[in-house]
């Protein structure tokens, strides 16, 4: 969520970055199948956020 904040200026639900994190993860950049890959498209989802919760998330 923050990395989503900061630099893209989107407000996200905590669910809804999970796509980002899995792609940020050593697992996939490690991942001899995604080596090769140069862009991925990630969807992004939420906007449903009290700004409370942001605040806490962030």
């Amino acid at each position: 969520m923050r990395l989503c904040y900061e630099i893209l200026k989107v407000a996200v639900e905590p669910s809804g970055a999970i796509g980002l994190v899995g792609a940020l993860s050593d697992s996939f950049r490690n991942n001899p199948t995604w080596k090769e890959c140069n862009q991925i498209a990630i969807i992004l989802s939420g906007g449903y956020v009290d700004l409370g919760s942001a605040v806490e998330f962030i």
